[in-house]
């Protein structure tokens, strides 16, 4: 009888301490936890983005009318189907920051906010395709003259995103915040010379190339498990009493 039981508490303990390896399983050796799936959507949003905005480079509001109508007819399908890749692209992006939600809730819904804001240039593009007519430019005009406006709102999305992970983040991982400073300061820099009639010159590809740079970063802390390692809620510690 004795025997027995002491092989029986032998198989419970045995199997139970299986079955919190199995548990943990998604966490290595070193205690982190890594994100492979937003990792992979962070990837993906950063392939399509680059993707979409170097294979064809569009009017901008500068143009004449009937050069944007023009263009925008001849191209119309290729555009299209680019616009609707980069819509794509937003919502990987909104994926990946639905999943920072658990490291922290504001750089989240901060992300969530982005990726809305990243729609809104893409659906004028849209527009400027689904009416352009080289008979009739004025309808292509009107909508290519909100391009800038479209890329405002972007802007201040990323601009954002960016704030809060270089003030949320940015504590535990310093290059977070080195490279959340670096994106936040193109992007105000930028709308500023915007909203003053200045040139943006440099700074209307600086911004969003910081920003992918961030991603990248970002992606890159997710997956070994970084991220949530250094910047989530550590547990409490025990007393000395036990």
């Amino acid at each position: 009888m004795v025997r027995s039981e002491v092989v029986r508490s032998y198989r419970k303990a045995r199997w139970g301490g299986e079955g919190v390896a199995q548990d943990a399983g998604s966490v290595n050796d070193s205690g982190r936890r890594p994100d492979r799936l937003g990792a992979g959507l962070a990837a993906g949003f950063i392939v399509l983005l680059l993707a979409t905005e170097l294979v064809l480079s569009l009017p901008d509001e500068t143009a004449t009318p009937s050069s944007v109508a023009t263009f925008y007819a001849r191209h119309r399908a290729f555009i299209m189907v680019l616009q609707f890749l980069g819509f794509v692209a937003a919502v990987l992006f909104g994926g990946y920051a639905w999943r920072l939600r658990s490291i922290d809730r504001v750089v989240s819904w901060a992300g969530l906010i982005t990726a809305l804001c990243a729609l809104v240039p893409g659906s004028v593009t849209l527009m400027i395709a689904v009416v352009a007519d080289p008979a009739d430019p004025a309808s292509a005009a009107g909508w290519n003259s909100l391009e800038p406006r479209g890329d405002d709102i972007l802007f201040i999305g990323i601009l954002v995103f960016a704030v809060a992970v270089a003030v949320r983040l940015g504590r535990g991982i310093p290059l977070l915040g080195v490279l959340g400073l670096v994106v936040s300061l193109a992007c105000l820099v930028r709308l500023i010379r915007e909203a003053a009639g200045h040139s943006r010159g440099v700074l209307e590809s600086v911004g969003p190339l910081s920003f992918v740079v961030l991603v990248g970063a970002m992606a890159v802390l997710s997956y070994r498990g970084i991220l949530g390692s250094q910047t989530g809620p550590r547990p409490a510690s025990r007393s000395a009493d036990g």
